[in-house]
């Protein structure tokens, strides 16, 4: 397949936004929402991709929207699956667990998840486990002029993928969806928000510009400097109490 110059597309997969990077590889951020493979299928044929020409599946962390659809997602691609070891005994078990929530309706979605959300997650291996801070995936020969950045505030193994040009594929480093949060910003959802916090001034440092989140439209990354300069206010800088 002849490679065109770097670009990538968004590819929704049930309630999870995926992205393919296309460079002299293809990378998928994430395997979706469970029973949506045929959103990957779709997604692949409205960019006129082949599912077959991706070489690598990059997971951003390893709870159930963002793994769901992945085994089916595998057996098409014949794909090879990375993530951060943190998080891959969720995906290796197909038993992911439920972050905490950080808001009142983030604890709120957590409960009512625990009653209602039994979904059947196929186990999958997983081939690449690293534990490095950041790499290039430029120098990794994949063509993609970006780094992977381990960012473990909303689960201990969650990355993000910032691009040169800015933006940022943060998983669930951040949110836009109507069922976590009307407006965009920080996640309602996170084991640790203190380190979300750290995480995104890090991202910031290194130059994120826009924020492409896995549920929702990408904004500008002003939205969450806003936000941690209120959290900052709220909190004097220091760590927010746990709940």
């Amino acid at each position: 397949m002849k490679r065109l110059a770097f670009h990538f597309h968004r590819i929704p997969v049930g309630i999870t936004n995926c992205y393919l990077l296309c460079g002299e590889k293809i990378i998928l951020i994430d395997g979706g929402a469970p029973g949506h493979v045929k959103d990957f299928m779709r997604g692949m044929a409205r960019v006129g991709i082949s599912p077959r020409d991706v070489d690598l599946v990059l997971l951003t962390h390893g709870h159930a929207d963002h793994i769901g659809s992945l085994h089916q997602i595998q057996q098409i691609t014949h794909a090879r699956i990375a993530m951060h070891k943190s998080d891959c005994a969720w995906v290796e078990s197909g038993l992911p667990e439920l972050p905490p929530g950080v808001t009142l309706w983030g604890r709120t979605l957590i409960g009512l998840g625990r009653i209602l959300y039994k979904p059947r997650i196929l186990r999958c291996g997983v081939n690449y486990a690293f534990d490095a801070k950041l790499f290039s995936l430029m120098k990794q020969g994949f063509g993609i002029p970006a780094k992977v950045i381990h960012t473990p505030g909303h689960s201990s193994g969650s990355i993000c993928v910032l691009l040169d040009t800015g933006e940022v594929f943060a998983g669930d480093m951040a949110m836009q969806a109507w069922f976590l949060r009307w407006k965009p910003g920080l996640p309602v959802l996170a084991e640790d928000i203190n380190q979300v916090v750290q995480d995104w001034k890090q991202l910031i440092q290194l130059g994120a510009k826009r924020v492409y989140p896995a549920h929702g439209p990408d904004f500008p990354i002003e939205v969450i400097q806003e936000e941690i300069l209120v959290w900052e206010k709220r909190y004097g800088g220091g760590r927010k109490p746990k709940a």
